[in-house]
């Protein structure tokens, strides 16, 4: 078994890749799905059969604002079975975060454009503070993603046990 990691520190969804996992992907996936039906209080989720993908999420009674869902892959290539997931936030906060960067950007880029426009007309580039003040709001946005993903670590190592006693490895 190896753990690529295929996340930076920057990353908001991390994401690992564990190649050779040992056991063939239709077993993993029975494996999984077992456990996931058998009911536990570390994990609940459900499996998509044509690709493959599982969903994880802590179960209802534990579940925060910041509560993660794994996301997992098991794909088998050339004998070797792998198994990619990607940690994130729930799609509702993640689309929050996405707006807000989208909205952060845009109106940074509209003061530069204004900004040149009134400088170009020597008038005061006062549009040119939309600058500052926007990477200040994206310094936030990170930030507050930060803090996030700190308040759901407990949950992701909750995750991460609930997978590796369904593989039998540890991840």
């Amino acid at each position: 078994m190896k753990i690529k990691e295929n996340s930076s520190p920057l990353d908001l969804k991390p994401k690992c890749k564990i190649v050779n996992i040992g056991i063939p992907q239709d077993v993993a996936l029975k494996k999984i799905q077992d456990n996931l039906i058998k009911g536990n209080d570390i994990a609940v989720g459900f499996m998509d059969t044509e690709d493959n993908h599982i969903e994880l999420k802590v179960p209802a009674n534990q579940r925060h604002f910041w509560s993660p869902k794994m996301h997992i892959w098991i794909e088998e290539e050339d004998g070797e079975t792998s198994l990619s997931c990607v940690v994130g936030p729930n799609k509702g906060i993640w689309n929050i975060f996405i707006l807000f960067y989208i909205i952060a950007i845009a109106l940074t880029i509209i003061g530069i454009i204004l900004g040149f426009y009134q400088k170009h007309n020597h008038e005061t580039p006062y549009y040119f503070w939309a600058v500052p003040i926007g990477l200040f709001v994206l310094f936030g946005i990170n930030t507050a993603a930060r803090i996030g993903q700190y308040w759901g670590k407990t949950q992701v190592s909750q995750l991460k046990s609930f997978l590796s006693m369904c593989i039998d490895q540890k991840i």
